[in-house]
Parts: C-alpha cells; structure tokens; sequence
C-alpha cells in the first residue's frame, strides 16, 4: 500500500480504540512496585537463557528480562531520567492510533507530534478530545512515512516509538531520517518486538498453539502461506500481524544486525534492555530437534536469535 492510498483511508474502525488500547497499559502503582522489585531477579533469570558469548558482545550495562518487567510508566520515567521530558519536543514514530501518546503528555513536554503511515484520524481526534478533558496538553498528528518527515532539521528533542522498529523495511533510512529531525545530542527511545527469529517474529506465527509458533522462519513459502490462509480472521485489525504480514511490514534484523545499524547511522546507545521469551524456551525444551534445525537453515544465526523478543533501548545522536 503507497502513502497516498494510505492518506486518503481513514483505518479508525478497523483497529481498538486508542482510549480502551491506553488503560490496558497502563499499570497501577502496585504493579510498578512489584516489577521494581522483582527486577533484580528478571535480570539475573534471564541471563541464564542466554550464552556467554552473546552477552559479551553486547554494550556496557546491557540488562536482560527473562518476562516483562518494566510496564510503561516505568519505561517512560526511564526516558524521563536520561533525558528530562518537561518542555521537551517529542515525535512519536508510527503512532498507529495514537493512544501512546496519552502516556507521555503527564510529563508536560512543550510539544507533541506523532506521525504514522496510516491515516487514523477519528481515533487521533479521541485522543485530543481525552487529553483535553484530562487537563493535558493537546498532540497533534499526521500522515508520513518515517523516511520523509515533513519537519525542518533540529525539530525535536526526542523521537520515540513503541513496537514500531521491527516493522521498518528500511530501517537504515528512518533512522537517517530520525537523525536529521533531532537536535545535536538528541535522544531516541524505541521497544520493538518480538523480533523477526523470536517465536511469533511475523506478530502471526504460533495461532494454533506453541508448535506453529516458529512457522514464518521454519515452513517453506507455500506451507506458510497455507497456515496464513487457515488462521487467518475473517477481519483482521488494522495493526494486527495478519495485516502485516499482508505488507510484508518487517524488518528482519538479528539483535547484531540493529545495533551495527544504529553506530552506522550515527547513534550510540546509552541502556538497552533485552526481553527473552519464556515461550522459545518451552519450545527449545518440546521440540529441540526442530529449533536446531532452524539453526541449520540460517547461516549466522544464533539460538540466542531464537530467544530474544524485544528490545527496550535509549539511543543518543553523535557526531
């Protein structure tokens, strides 16, 4: 689907609505507290699942989950601390519906703009009308593609995006892009996941119970594109994978292949949060057969590849 196609469809009904998609994220102060205490414990059980080597290659600090433990409040007071978000300019990248955007306007950032691909303006318009009638700051939003945003060099403080990176075709491009938007020194924070080799990387895979749940990197094209068709909604979400595997809407980079992309593009990473999937484990422990086999069908990946779903990462803009 091209950009003006994209323009003209407003895609408002065909997804949740970004007030009910908002309070199924956002945790009660009981749930932050149990997490921060908990996640001494995450970390520690996840580095156990993943090997030594791996876990020497990544960057100073890096910290790894063995489940979800940062929920989004926790995550943006962790943006908050790096880089503070009061009076700050914020582009949201890939908004989608724009519900994110009501978990950042508590920390009053002067301005906030979020861009999607996808038009989805009634569900933009909720947003506002929430936000007003909540005493926050009004966002605005538009339609763009990430790899051309229409902002003049330098316009923002920070770029922000959730679950949006690993859909990104060309994700050398947007972070060029997201460069050039961003003042010297600029920050970027970005989860994305699962990942493309993660059991479920095409946000599809595992519809019919564990066994299926590598398909998009194990079955051949045709055998795919038959489980495709057989677990398929009758209407699927305008964010949901099956719409994205429709586009072919993934990046399909490794953890290695992401942060050579980031020092090439001229970020360096300030924390990165690895998230390991306790569902590739299972089936590393049920199948083990099969995922040595996926091994075997790529060269170069690794079964921490097949483990890791999400990365959680603040990156700063050098040079």
């Amino acid at each position: 689907m091209d950009d003006e196609t994209s323009i003209q469809v407003d895609y408002s009904v065909e997804t949740t609505d970004p007030i009910v998609e908002f309070s199924r994220f956002y945790a009660p102060p009981w749930k932050l507290a149990v997490a921060a205490i908990l996640r001494p414990a995450f970390h520690w059980q996840g580095r156990q699942s993943l090997s030594s080597a791996f876990l020497s290659s990544m960057p100073a600090g890096t910290k790894v989950i063995h489940q979800r433990g940062y929920p989004l409040k926790a995550r943006r007071e962790w943006v908050n601390k790096r880089t503070p978000l009061c009076g700050s300019r914020i582009l949201i990248q890939g908004t989608g519906s724009g519900w994110d955007a009501l978990s950042w306007l508590p920390f009053q950032p002067q301005s906030l703009h979020g861009v999607d691909l996808f038009c989805f303006q009634q569900s933009w318009d909720k947003v506002r009308s929430y936000a007003q009638a909540s005493g926050l700051g009004l966002p605005s939003f538009s339609v763009s593609g990430l790899e051309r945003l229409p902002f003049e060099p330098g316009s923002f403080d920070l770029a922000v995006s959730d679950a949006v990176f690993e859909h990104c075709r060309d994700l050398e491009a947007v972070l060029k892009e997201t460069k050039r938007v961003l003042r010297p020194g600029g920050f970027v924070y970005a989860t994305y996941g699962p990942m493309w080799f993660c059991i479920g990387g095409d946000h599809f895979s595992g519809r019919g119970g564990l066994t299926h749940g590598y398909n998009h990197v194990e079955l051949e094209t045709e055998a795919y594109q038959r489980y495709f068709r057989d677990m398929q909604h009758a209407e699927e979400d305008a964010q949901s994978g099956g719409r994205y595997v429709e586009l072919d809407l993934f990046s399909k980079l490794k953890t290695s292949e992401y942060l050579n992309l980031f020092s090439r593009c001229g970020f360096k990473v300030i924390d990165l949060i690895l998230e390991v999937e306790p569902l590739a484990l299972q089936f590393r422990r049920e199948f083990p057969k099969r995922f040595n086999g996926i091994l075997r069908k790529y060269p170069g990946l690794t079964a921490d590849d097949l483990l890791i779903k999400t990365h959680i990462v603040i990156l700063q803009s050098v040079g």
